[in-house]
């Protein structure tokens, strides 16, 4: 079952102007609106009931705010220490067009680590099978700082966007006066 929220974010429009155009045209070329890949593709990206759970609980609970506040391509104390604004890792605005933006901007990111964990992985069964489970625990343990915790960074990310989404599309339903013509 899909919600309004998914339907709207699946659609689109993409943030072409933020750096990452040539993404999204690939991606509006490979799985059109309203195909099956568009469909399974925007699925995945967006956060399951469980990740959804008390406004993403179980990444408190892995330490995902802790790494990304610690994160070196954005994390909070990095750019209160470098002075850095780093706008692609920054929502940009209040505007829900912004809120949007950020949530491709973080789907694009998980993309980019999705390649490098699959093969981190294959390379720790590998090593592992080969009878070298000392460089199969260093894949592992690689995989997990430079992969998987990344990616659960951006999903709790989209998580929280949709939260905010949810809550505006709220205040701006309940500002829109119901005229009975």
């Amino acid at each position: 079952m899909t919600t309004p929220l998914f339907a709207e974010i699946a659609a689109g429009p993409f943030p072409y102007r933020d750096g990452w155009g040539w993404l999204y045209r690939a991606f509006e070329q490979i799985a059109p609106v309203e195909g099956f890949l568009r469909r399974v593709l925007c699925r995945y990206f967006y956060p399951t009931r469980i990740e959804r759970w008390r406004g993403g609980w179980a990444y408190g609970l892995l330490g995902v705010p802790v790494f990304g506040a610690l994160i070196p391509t954005g994390g909070v104390v990095v750019r209160r220490v470098t002075k850095a604004r780093m706008r692609p890792y920054t929502l940009s605005g209040t505007s829900l067009g912004a809120a949007r933006a950020f949530y491709y901007r973080a789907c694009v990111f998980e993309a980019l680590h999705l390649p490098f964990l699959l093969t981190l992985v294959f390379l720790a069964l590998h090593r592992a099978a080969i009878g070298r489970p000392d460089l199969a625990v260093e894949n592992t343990l690689v995989n997990l700082v430079a992969n998987v915790y990344p990616i659960m960074h951006h999903r709790r990310t989209r998580t929280r966007i949709l939260r905010l989404l949810a809550r505006k599309g709220r205040r701006m339903q309940m500002a829109t006066p119901v005229c009975a013509e």
